[in-house]
């Protein structure tokens, strides 16, 4: 049981950052930087894990562990991409942009 709950878990990780991936340079960098927009990623994968798992104690426990491992993965992605808080590119990952993709 546990081991198909990690499984969701893992999967979970991979499809979030997967789609943070695809968001362009100007919005997810943004969207990294904001607290708000940050807590409203988590809670969706949250909600979204539970419509899907409706019902079975494995689908809530991996709701629940997808909730915990979209924190991780935001922290992830903000040390790998970087994030713009208030107007101002924070460099502080791996990729560097051009200041005219993210403008």
């Amino acid at each position: 049981m546990i081991d198909a709950v990690l499984l969701f878990g893992a999967l979970n990780v991979l499809f979030e950052f997967v789609l943070l991936c695809m968001v362009p340079p100007k919005w997810r960098l943004r969207l990294l930087g904001s607290p708000h927009a940050c807590g409203l990623l988590h809670v969706s994968f949250l909600l979204l894990n539970l419509i899907i798992h409706w019902g079975t104690l494995i689908g809530s426990m991996a709701s629940i562990l997808a909730f915990v491992s979209s924190i991780v993965t935001v922290e992830v992605a903000r040390r790998l991409f970087g994030q713009i808080k208030a107007g101002r590119y924070y460099t502080v990952g791996f990729f560097k942009y051009p200041i005219g993709e993210i403008l």
